[in-house]
């Protein structure tokens, strides 16, 4: 025989898994719905249209007032092309092979001008995007996934080389990268 609890608790017992599977339900709306942002956010970083400048310039909690407010936009001129429609360039834009070769350069340039500001991919990509669309205002090409993977090979072997090294950032309690 098997001992049934009484009706009472059956029911409470009832009541608290159906509270539970509707928290359950909402969580996993939420993760859906999360996960659909994050691959939308992604797409705009890989295509250079996010813009992260207003989510942290009303960030003054968590330490980040003392942070320096310098704005890099572009590497120094050198490192770019001139203005004109240069080969390089213009074949850089067609082949990925030329495209890797010319972004190493303006990440050289680009570190080169970091002085004590942690690198950001994130406002590399953008400088060079609009560079881009500086020279060549009548094109929509767009920095993707493969030139985000070729500046995070040069990243690593950045920091295998020791032109770039890790730091660790107390305010922000994130490791930054800073030129070496």
């Amino acid at each position: 025989m098997v001992a049934m609890p009484p009706i009472g608790f059956q029911n409470q017992f009832a009541a608290i898994v159906e509270k539970v599977e509707g928290i359950k339900s909402r969580y996993q709306q939420s993760l859906t719905d999360l996960e659909a942002l994050y691959g939308a956010l992604s797409q705009q970083a890989f295509k250079g249209e996010l813009d992260l400048s207003r989510a942290l310039a009303g960030r003054t909690a968590g330490g980040r007032e003392g942070r320096s407010s310098r704005t890099l936009t572009h590497p120094p001129n050198k490192a770019w092309p001139s203005t004109c429609r240069t080969p390089t360039l213009l074949a850089a834009l067609e082949s990925t092979e030329a495209r890797e070769g010319l972004i190493a350069q303006w990440l050289e340039a680009y570190r080169g001008q970091l002085g004590s500001t942690p690198f950001s991919v994130q406002h590399f990509m953008a400088a060079a995007q609009t560079r881009l669309a500086e020279l060549y205002p009548d094109n929509d090409f767009a920095l993707g996934a493969n030139d985000y993977e070729h500046i995070k090979a040069w990243v690593f072997d950045a920091l295998a080389a020791g032109t770039l090294a890790q730091a660790f950032d107390d305010a922000g309690n994130r490791i930054e990268l800073k030129a070496a």
